[in-house]
């Protein structure tokens, strides 16, 4: 009889000591959820974040964590540029995906870039040098500025006047040179070292500078054109300047400044000349795609002149002329 108490009293124990081990469980459980949430579904690999991209911690931040970040940026210097020529201002942006920087020179739009994550990223902003001199360049996004410089840029054009060289302009004999804009500019000068040949010359005699766009590589339809009278050249080499009375606004592309004289008394008795600067470029080379010249048919009768067609250079040579902003 003590012994079937003893044994009772031994069942009680165990099935208490289970019914404790159960409750532990189910109370382990229940703080699991609560602390970790459900389980199923699908599960993110190690390593990726929820956008698939690697974990290497250089997620865009305010995407995946949906946090705010302000934008931050560093800019290099542009060292030089050329009027109406690209330069380049490297940019490394962090958070400032969807901003757009604008390049201004002297407060006028020059180009622009848009950024497209929040990751720390370099993107190149193109400007465009819509002056020639010492100029602001500065970037801004949203009206906040966020650079400036000041700029040094350069003539457009071949400004090396050393040596003797030189081709003759007249009624009958016209020279050409082409140049490249990147942007739209406006150019308000254009220079070209030169010289008359002449002391004496003959009534109403100008020379008149063109500018073309360029057809197949060669000048094609009339833009601006400017006419000075014959005497502003002087004996001796200068810059002369031949001045729009409005700036010439021309988009990017390929033009041809064709210089050429105009001369409508006497032709059969004298030919006006001047003379216009050019360097060499390579004396065994032929001429280059950007230097043209024209001989004109001449009527023996009546000394007037027809146009004929633009041909290549005897060598690669380049004339001494310039485009300025102002």
């Amino acid at each position: 009889m003590i012994l079937d108490i003893m044994l009772f009293q031994n069942m009680e124990l165990q099935i208490s000591l289970i019914n404790m081990e159960n409750k532990f469980f189910v109370i382990l459980i229940l703080t699991a959820l609560l602390l970790f949430g459900c389980t199923g579904g699908e599960q993110t690999p190690a390593g990726e974040t929820e956008t698939g991209s690697s974990g290497d911690g250089l997620e865009d931040l305010g995407e995946v964590v949906g946090l705010e970040c302000d934008a931050e940026y560093t800019f290099s210097a542009v060292e030089g540029g050329t009027f109406g020529k690209t330069s380049t201002l490297l940019v490394t942006a962090t958070c400032a995906k969807n901003e757009t920087l604008t390049a201004t020179v002297d407060g006028e739009p020059a180009g622009s870039v848009k950024i497209d994550t929040n990751k720390e990223t370099e993107v190149e902003l193109d400007v465009v040098a819509l002056k020639d001199g010492t100029v602001t360049l500065a970037v801004t996004s949203q009206g906040e500025s966020l650079y400036s410089q000041e700029w040094e840029v350069e003539v457009l054009g071949n400004a090396d006047i050393s040596g003797m060289d030189y081709d003759a302009i007249s009624f009958k004999e016209w020279r050409a040179m082409a140049f490249d804009l990147d942007g739209q500019v406006d150019v308000g000068r254009i220079r070209v070292y030169m010289k008359r040949l002449e002391g004496r010359t003959e009534p109403n005699t100008n020379i008149i500078l063109e500018v073309r766009k360029d057809s197949s590589d060669n000048p094609g339809q009339l833009e601006e054109s400017v006419t000075i009278p014959i005497t502003d050249v002087t004996l001796n080499y200068n810059w002369v300047n031949f001045d729009f009375e409005e700036k010439a606004n021309l988009g990017p592309g390929k033009y041809w400044i064709v210089m050429k004289i105009e001369q409508t008394e006497n032709i059969k008795l004298v030919s006006d000349k001047v003379m216009v600067h050019y360097t060499v470029v390579d004396r065994e080379a032929d001429g280059n795609e950007y230097t043209r010249q024209m001989m004109l048919s001449v009527d023996e009768k009546t000394g007037f002149a027809s146009e004929t067609e633009w041909d290549p250079l005897s060598y690669d040579k380049l004339y001494n002329v310039v485009l300025r902003y102002e």
